[in-house]
């Protein structure tokens, strides 16, 4: 296969505000392909997400079909910004991209969202050279009661993003939080990705986070990303499978 490249859809309940992998997208061989999650049981897939008021997209009304299309599917498309805009190269350079760069990695940066949006297009984790690897926002910045003003600072001062389980969280009892140096608590990581980051963890290998970059002028969910790096041994490979069936590994 040449050229593959997948992202995660993601659904965010408006009311719960708890995120759920609903179905990937995904680019080889000049087709693209959309998928619901529905073969895997496990939780914040497309299952758990029916079960909490979610509705399959008017686009792709068929859960267990696989989608295949010659061009990027309409639905997903109107959520670019349009190449007739007079900021567009502006808006390219902004998200570090240029006039080269493939519809992948546009949605990819911008995440496809729109204002008042549930969905999100969202890096997989991914196996590469016994390394697990992604790049995801901090989730829950804004509800932070004790993050202090002056975040951005501190971040970039200590330039030291760690990782903490919570499994007395009353949410989910696989959240992994997010610190920053001098023990601020910043947030999380995503919940689709929490399961199998916590299962590393509870492993005892340890993850390294680095700052991607930092934006405390846009809305909340886009404040901090981060890339995540952990070894992973045999061992924890097989256990990431049986975790997700839907654990990628790079091609």
């Amino acid at each position: 296969m040449n050229n593959h490249q997948s992202l995660w859809l993601v659904w965010q309940n408006p009311i719960t505000r708890l995120n759920y992998h609903v179905a990937t997208l995904s680019y080889t061989d000049n087709k693209y392909e959309f998928s619901y999650t529905w073969k895997s049981e496990s939780g914040q897939k497309v299952k758990d997400a029916l079960e909490n008021g979610y509705m399959l997209h008017p686009s792709f009304p068929e859960l267990q079909k696989n989608y295949v299309s010659n061009k990027l599917f309409a639905a997903f498309d109107r959520r670019l910004p349009s190449d007739i805009r007079k900021d567009y190269n502006q808006i390219l350079e902004e998200l570090n991209l240029n006039t080269r760069s493939t519809q992948m990695e546009l949605l990819e940066q911008t995440r496809g969202k729109l204002s008042n949006d549930s969905y999100s297009f969202e890096k997989p984790l991914k196996l590469i050279d016994d390394k697990l690897k992604t790049s995801f926002f901090v989730n829950g910045m804004r509800y932070q009661q004790n993050l202090p003003s002056n975040w951005k600072e501190i971040i970039e001062t200590t330039n030291i993003i760690t990782l903490k389980l919570e499994p007395e969280n009353p949410v989910d009892n696989n959240a992994v939080a997010v610190y920053a140096g001098m023990g601020i608590k910043l947030g999380f990581v995503p919940r689709f990705y929490s399961t199998a980051i916590y299962a590393l963890i509870k492993r005892g290998l340890n993850p390294v986070l680095k700052i991607d970059y930092i934006n405390d002028t846009a809305t909340p969910d886009w404040w901090l990303k981060v890339n995540f790096e952990s070894k992973v041994d045999m061992i924890s490979s097989k256990e990431l499978k049986n975790i997700d069936p839907l654990f990628e590994y790079a091609v």
